[in-house]
């Protein structure tokens, strides 16, 4: 399969990783109300990072088809969980969280909700492995290739990553004695959330540039 590139691509990739980090530094220099307002829960920048994986999902359809979309639905699946983390549905209908051990274990939630979580969670799993069996070695032959829908798609990985690091480091810290002041806290946070849509971005470009160039992998 041709795997044709050209150097718009690779620029494509820088222009949308600096777009990211230009609007952090544009978020970072707005009033600490307006931050706050913008990063909250349910807020303007985690509803657009939902919607940008639901772009992504669109994007497939139009530039993959019908059948190809439906023969990769991992990736699909994967795109619509992220969009659900988002908008917190791994905890707003649970009691503890569908992530959260303490939903397993205990007596805090009831039998039927736990039994419920254990399946979703399993099949939550199930996804993340096929993904992981059918794509990576795709991913991994494209990338050594430089080929610029797996660079995106690296790129979107480290976003993933990077955001997850600093996700609530200060209380993360806390145990070890190290306290953050208010102001990294609230730097951290800018990072975080304005860095989360990275993931999205990145991932359409993939999606855009693996259809365009004719090559397998997001």
């Amino acid at each position: 399969m041709s795997t044709q590139t050209s150097p718009r691509d690779g620029l494509m990739v820088l222009l949308a990783a600096g777009a990211v980090f230009a609007a952090i530094a544009a978020v970072a220099q707005i009033p600490l109300g307006t931050q706050k307002a913008l990063l909250v829960e349910g807020g303007l920048i985690e509803t657009l990072s939902a919607v940008g994986y639901a772009i992504c999902i669109g994007l497939m359809l139009a530039f993959w088809g019908l059948r190809a979309t439906l023969t990769r639905w991992y990736i699909v699946a994967m795109l619509a969980l992220f969009a659900a983390r988002e908008l917190d549905m791994d905890k707003r209908p649970f009691t503890e969280g569908l992530l959260k051990s303490r939903q397993y274990i205990g007596d805090t939630v009831p039998a039927g909700e736990r039994i419920v979580s254990a399946i979703l969670l399993l099949a939550i799993i199930a996804t993340v492995i096929t993904l992981l069996w059918r794509e990576t070695g795709k991913f991994i032959a494209t990338l050594m290739r430089r080929h610029p829908a797996s660079v995106a798609t690296l790129a979107g990985l480290l976003f993933i990553v990077g955001t997850k690091m600093i996700d609530g480091l200060g209380r993360k810290l806390a145990p070890y004695g190290i306290e953050l002041s208010e102001g990294l806290n609230q730097s951290l946070a800018v990072i975080e959330e304005v860095g989360e849509f990275g993931i999205p971005l990145m991932f359409a470009i993939a999606i855009y540039l693996s259809a365009t160039r004719k090559v397998e992998t997001v």
